[in-house]
């Protein structure tokens, strides 16, 4: 992915112009904090609600399937970099057979090294990895839609309420 994140735009809003200047790249220590990757991940989630969520009355909605091919991925790769890239089943997607397309698309790529090889094999481990985490990271993304609505409502001054004879949610200002 070619933009720069959500982390980016925050640091560079919120600290000096000589962070931004700064031609040797050296970030000043005070009052910074390293990002987790957790964060990273939670942060991205958060920026694609915001861009793609569609709002339905009381909730926000997106749906893993619905985003572009190069978010996904971005999503899959930042959920891989807090479970300490652990790669050992997903690249084989939900087909953990001997004859699947990821070992198939490895076994070609061995015998014959060519670009059309390593396209096959890039593409099909690339859509392994996001079938494989989808469950998670589709939890991720309802979890961003559930946190945008709050931080929405709140903006607005309105706090959640609990109907005391139907238990159904609905926001009112205190």
């Amino acid at each position: 992915m070619s933009t720069p994140s959500v982390a980016h735009f925050y640091a560079q809003e919120q600290q000096p112009s000589l962070l931004r200047n700064d031609e040797l790249k050296v970030l000043p220590v005070k009052g910074m904090t390293t990002m987790t990757h957790k964060r990273n991940l939670y942060c991205y989630a958060e920026s694609l609600v915001s861009d793609y969520a569609k709002h339905n009355g009381d909730t926000y909605q997106l749906f893993l399937c619905d985003l572009p091919q190069d978010e996904q991925g971005e999503l899959a790769r930042l959920y891989l970099e807090t479970i300490d890239r652990e790669l050992t089943e997903c690249v084989h997607g939900q087909d953990f057979s001997s004859d699947n397309e990821y070992t198939c698309a490895l076994l070609e790529l061995l015998k014959e090294d060519s670009i059309e090889n390593r396209e096959r094999f890039a593409e099909i481990t690339r859509k392994n990895v996001i079938t494989y985490y989808e469950p998670t990271l589709q939890i991720i993304l309802d979890e961003a839609c559930n946190d945008h609505l709050y931080s929405t409502h709140e903006g607005h001054s309105l706090y959640p309420r609990k109907h005391q004879s139907n238990g159904q949610v609905y926001w009112s200002r205190y």
